[in-house]
């Protein structure tokens, strides 16, 4: 583990070292070659790094840009789906859940759900208490990881005292349960460090054009390095499709039994505010007083609330979703109702994002009513596809995916005992280590950001502690109204390819939804600094980084301006 330790901060990995990987990509012959680093590819390459198998993995955007950036940002069994049936994925997502909060406790944190039954409403008292005793029960039964909190009712009372703004006529009580906050982008940064550092070569903005093939099957990927327009080609035994909603574009030929097309995306949109406009207290589960669909009201930080998500059928550009009016709209119009005393004009939003959902083809039903199952296949000519699936049992479906591979006898000694892969991640750490770790640095920092940086970033945060002791002025804050600081930007920029100013605010840090777009120029103009001094950048490139960003921010909230 020490040796493994030591590889997570040796700058191997990172936009200045691009080339030297993108050379191992082409002379090296892989086992495996994944093609997404979405937390799905991600998972993947993890389970086969961990059975030892030769992993090359590259994405035509930044890692996690698609869908794995832009969830609600969680860690949940999915409470709704008991409604549809769908106990076998409640049981995986779930457990999987515990396992992740044990063996990440720093990026996968506990916060309470309330679930308030209310006069004429859908869910009565014995609706809402048999579903969190199910909840419950699937998670911990014949489980190795236990949820350690669990569900308990209260009258209305307790609900006015817990939750003072929540709509009282009509309360009859509720029911508080657990599930788990995560930062879905950084959970996945996390997931591919721990392949490369088992020898995976992994690489962003390097686009599929085509197949290498012999005799009809794929042994191989032909790529475009869009950071420096060449071409290159990566082969390997298997190559694995793990592109999300983007699926069908990589698949040539289906099974008889898939669908096809097999994808049916579906954009879901989530909008920040600060709490004090919000006014609630706990994540909050709501019907939408529009069509009854569930969605929540949950807290981020001390001070932040993300509203969200919407469900809606999706036939524009895959890669750029935005919020529109239609869609802020409706996600207020419900909050309101639940919480009369919100303050949600749209000059208090924040932040806006919007994502699209790998929903797997199922006819009859309507987008919120479609599994979260995932699938795994092989086509005729080898490629092996997986798709659908909750953020949340990334491993698990890893998991399953090398079940098929084994059945393929395509490599041997690849097998391993049932949750082998339920390890503790090396970026682990406990919070009383931290404060250990902050205590023996002897550097005065708000206990807010000290909270911060261990939330974000584990063991990675005591490289950041390092890096301020070389130089006390890396604790500058970049805005002073939040917790992020210029020490962690360079963290990025050494130990992770991070090679654009909207990889920084979007993917590597959180700045992108907590740094409203009212002051989202200063923040840009302060980050791309440190960025032009860490990669030498001229001025003209600075401002080209700058623009770039901006303009993805305009399009956030261009209902409002």
């Amino acid at each position: 583990m020490k040796d493994l330790e030591n590889k997570l901060c040796d700058q191997s990995w990172n936009y200045k070292n691009r080339d030297k990987t993108i050379k191992n990509l082409q002379e090296t012959d892989y086992d495996i070659v994944i093609i997404g680093a979405g937390i799905t590819g991600a998972g993947v390459a993890r389970e086969a790094s961990m059975r030892n198998l030769k992993v090359a993995l590259v994405d035509m955007q930044d890692f996690a840009a698609g869908t794995s950036s832009r969830s609600s940002k969680l860690a949940h069994g999915g409470i709704r789906y008991l409604a549809h049936g769908d106990m076998d994925l409640v049981k995986e997502s779930t457990t999987e859940r515990n396992w992740m909060r044990i063996h990440i406790p720093h990026l996968v944190r506990p916060i309470p759900f309330l679930f308030v039954a209310l006069e004429g409403g859908k869910y009565k008292k014995r609706d809402i208490v048999g579903a969190c005793k199910i909840y419950d029960f699937l998670s911990d039964n014949k489980s190795e990881f236990k949820n350690s909190k669990k569900y308990k009712w209260y009258p209305p009372e307790e609900i006015f005292e817990m939750e003072p703004e929540f709509i009282k006529e009509g309360n009859r009580g509720g029911a508080v349960y657990y599930d788990n906050n995560v930062d879905d982008a950084r959970l996945t940064i996390e997931v591919l460090k721990e392949a490369v550092i088992r020898g995976a070569d992994i690489v962003n903005y390097c686009k599929v054009t085509g197949y290498i093939r012999d005799n009809g099957k794929i042994i191989g990927v032909k790529c475009k390095d869009l950071e420096k327009d060449r071409a290159l080609e990566i082969k390997g035994k298997l190559v694995i499709n793990a592109t999300g909603v983007w699926t069908d574009e990589l698949v040539n030929n289906y099974p008889d039994e898939i669908p096809e097309p097999l994808i049916r995306p579906t954009k879901g949109v989530h909008l920040q505010f600060k709490r004090k406009h919000t006014k609630n207290k706990m994540a909050t589960i709501i019907r939408s007083i529009t069509d009854g669909r569930v969605f929540f009201v949950l807290p981020r930080n001390k001070s932040y609330t993300i509203i969200g998500t919407t469900d809606t059928d999706y036939k524009e550009d895959l890669a750029n979703p935005f919020c529109n009016k239609m869609d802020a709209d409706y996600l207020i119009e419900s909050v309101k109702y639940y919480f009369p005393a919100a303050e949600l004009d749209y000059d208090n939003i924040l932040s806006t994002y919007a994502g699209i959902r790998p929903l797997v083809m199922q006819k009859g039903k309507s987008e919120s009513e479609v599994s979260r199952k995932h699938i795994i296949f092989f086509s005729d000519d080898g490629l092996l596809t997986i798709t659908g699936g909750k953020l949340t049992a990334w491993r698990s479906m890893a998991e399953d995916l090398f079940k098929k591979v084994k059945e393929k006898d395509l490599f041997s000694n690849i097998g391993r005992e049932l949750d082998f892969s339920k390890q503790k991640f090396v970026i682990s750490l406990g919070k009383e280590e931290w404060l250990d770790e902050v205590r023996k640095s002897k550097i005065e920092m708000d206990t807010d950001i000290i909270d911060h940086l261990y939330q974000q970033y584990g063991k990675g945060a005591i490289k950041i502690l390092e890096m301020i002791k070389e130089d006390a002025s890396l604790k500058e804050k970049i805005i002073e109204d939040n917790d992020f600081i210029k020490a962690e930007i360079l963290y990025c920029l050494r130990y992770e390819p991070t090679p654009h100013l909207i990889d920084v605010f979007c993917r590597r840090t959180e700045m992108s939804l907590w740094i409203g777009h009212k002051i989202a120029l200063k923040s840009a103009r302060k980050v791309a600094e440190i960025m032009a001094d860490e990669y030498s950048w001229d001025e003209s490139k600075k401002n080209q980084e700058i623009e770039l960003y901006m303009d993805y921010i305009k399009k956030t909230v261009s209902f409002i301006t």
